[in-house]
């Protein structure tokens, strides 16, 4: 099954939390705090493949989770982190932030790949707040959780040249001639209804030119209205948008060529105008059909009514008329016109909760007190509320960033209910 637009739901691996643990080897007196730190859970990646040519693994695995770290060990060891989950998708996809509406990659290049959730950091061991005044602590850290986003993963194909036109014109024949591509073909519309990819790399002769080769996508036919969604709709005519040459053939049958022409450059137009401002070849398919006088005189016609200034290409794929032309002008032109270079995926950076901006609010709703902030989330977070030792830690940090005083100034008192990062405790005075 062909899909090339899917949307999915990932989340990074969780941080193991860290222990409270005292030495006890034998012979070792007064065996000191060993508690060690969690292992960090596992990020999720996107990584571009060549030999994936669709999205459909993901329209069955749309819950997709990284491992989580192991919890601290004894012996201040620290907990084994989660493996990483790497997600490899067709070159040419693009993922997007459902929430944000960001494209945080677009893989154009096989084996390009960008970290897109990060695994949550894990927590320390009370082996970690050993100090000179607190020689046996009995602290320990909650891991953090790890990135949950929801992503649209979209798929456009990477070719070079893009075949577009009406249904059952001949454009699967062609692409199966001049390439090594099978696709779909029989006589009847929307034969094709997955876009096809080919390879040219010689002449139908079996003949190889010097500096000569592209690869050419067969797009499913368009009908009038296919940008408002008749026929297959727009569903394919994004593939279009990362070729650099248009061929737009027109069947040599057909009662209009002016008709068929403006009919597909207008559903082009609508779905976007930029389609219009790449190189395009006007070619005649099915030559064969009709006697060259009468070709000739069609073509006189589309070419004076819509103005066409370039030359008007003929071929039949099944007699080989006219292709070793129209394979050299497509060739020429994309000589002409070279590939962009996309913009490089700037490296990835773990945004961790203590990389954000720093600061609080307070808040008064109901019977509650809410504190939120980036660092004070952070030690929320980390903070395991049910540990005597932890929470009297965490007021002292509250106390220290000025959270105690603000909480005093908005009118709190003895027993009144806290909330901070989904938790919640009882205000008390020192």
């Amino acid at each position: 099954m062909f899909a090339d637009e899917v949307t999915i739901k990932i989340k990074a691996g969780d941080g193991g939390n860290g222990i409270v643990s005292w030495e006890r080897q034998k012979y070792v007196a007064k065996g000191g705090p060993g508690g060690g730190d969690g292992g960090d859970g596992g990020d999720i990646v996107f990584r571009a493949n060549k030999d994936i040519a669709t999205l459909s693994f993901y329209t069955t695995n749309k819950y997709l989770k990284a491992e989580s770290g192991q919890d601290g060990r004894t012996h201040k060891k620290t907990g084994k982190g989660g493996e990483g989950l790497v997600l490899e998708v067709p070159v040419g996809t693009m993922v997007i932030d459902i929430k944000t509406k960001e494209i945080l990659a677009d893989l154009i290049e096989d084996k390009a790949e960008v970290p897109v959730a990060s695994g949550g950091k894990g927590g320390f061991g009370n082996a970690h707040f050993t100090s000179s005044v607190r020689q046996a602590p009995e602290i320990s850290e909650l891991g953090e959780p790890g990135e949950e986003k929801e992503i649209k993963l979209e798929l456009k194909l990477v070719a070079d040249v893009g075949l577009v036109g009406f249904p059952n014109i001949g454009k699967s024949t062609l692409l199966s001639v001049v390439t090594k591509a099978r696709p779909k073909i029989a006589d009847y519309p929307f034969t094709t209804i997955i876009p096809n990819l080919g390879v040219v790399d010689r002449l139908p002769d079996e003949k190889v030119p010097d500096n000569f080769g592209f690869v050419i996508a067969d797009i499913p036919g368009l009908i009038e209205g296919a940008a408002l969604g008749k026929g297959l709709g727009d569903e394919f005519l994004r593939h279009i948008e990362r070729t650099r040459v248009i061929i737009h053939l027109i069947d040599a049958v057909s009662p209009s060529f002016k008709k068929d022409y403006l009919t597909i450059r207008d559903e082009l137009k609508s779905f976007n105008p930029d389609i219009l401002l790449k190189p395009s070849i006007v070619a005649i398919s099915r030559a064969d059909l009709l006697n060259e006088d009468e070709l000739q005189k069609k073509i006189r016609e589309l070419v004076k009514e819509v103005k066409i200034k370039d030359k008007v290409y003929l071929f039949s794929a099944v007699t080989r008329q006219g292709l070793n032309d129209l394979l050299f002008k497509i060739n020429d032109l994309l000589i002409k016109n070279p590939r962009k270079i996309e913009a490089k995926i700037e490296e990835f950076k773990k945004f961790t909760l203590k990389d954000r901006v720093s600061g609080f609010d307070v808040i008064k709703e109901k019977n509650y007190y809410i504190i939120s902030g980036p660092k004070i989330d952070k030690f929320a977070i980390r903070t395991d509320f049910n540990i005597k030792a932890a929470m009297y830690r965490f007021r002292h940090i509250l106390k220290r960033l000025g959270v105690e005083s603000e909480l005093r100034k908005k009118g709190a008192k003895e027993g009144d209910k806290i909330k901070v990062a989904g938790k919640e405790f009882e205000f008390k005075e020192y």
